[in-house]
């Protein structure tokens, strides 16, 4: 693996979160506090150690290496236009994950929310569990909890969207399914 080629797919995420903080700072300042900088530094700590996993203890070689780098790149790619595409369309309805914001007055079902209820959530998972394999590091199991959080922050915001939207809610669920 060369350092190149984790250098930039490390970058892009860099990037992406990047954009994500100055859309939180400008859409939903309730967000932009100490939980979004731990959850940042978490994020940042992952990223590293699965840096050094992939250097320092690499998975073995096989045959189905190339095979998993661009299968894994594919996933990269589509995951980081699939968060960013549901951060805009959701625009101002933003809010904190699992918790319905106040101020959606309007059921989001049109852009990615049209194929996935939940695509911010998709499109991060697919965004880190292809850097992980990408760079081919055993560390990819530190993705399992963020898959946990999301399926339960979903739940949470599914409870809360029902409430809130009630028939309407119910029929988009019935047609749209919750990830994939």
């Amino acid at each position: 693996m060369t350092a190149i080629f984790i250098a930039a797919l490390t970058i892009g995420i860099i990037a992406i979160k990047t954009i994500w903080i100055r859309t939180e700072i400008h859409f939903s300042r309730e967000r932009v506090n100490a939980q979004m900088f731990k959850t940042n530094a978490i994020e940042a700590l992952i990223i590293i150690l699965q840096i050094l996993a992939s250097i320092y203890t690499p998975i073995p070689k096989t045959p189905f290496n190339s095979a998993i780098i661009f299968t894994s790149i594919v996933a990269y790619i589509i995951g980081s236009i699939l968060a960013l595409w549901g951060r805009n369309t959701m625009s101002k309805s933003w809010g904190i994950p699992g918790v319905h914001s106040a101020k959606q007055n309007k059921l989001v079902t049109t852009g990615p929310f049209a194929f996935s209820r939940n695509p911010i959530y998709l499109g991060f998972l697919l965004l880190y569990f292809g850097y992980a394999a990408a760079i081919l590091s055993w560390l990819i199991i530190l993705r399992i909890p963020l898959a946990i959080y999301f399926y339960k922050s979903a739940k949470k915001e599914e409870i809360n969207l029902e409430k809130k939207f009630g028939k309407e809610y119910v029929e988009y669920k019935s047609r749209v399914p919750l990830f994939i």
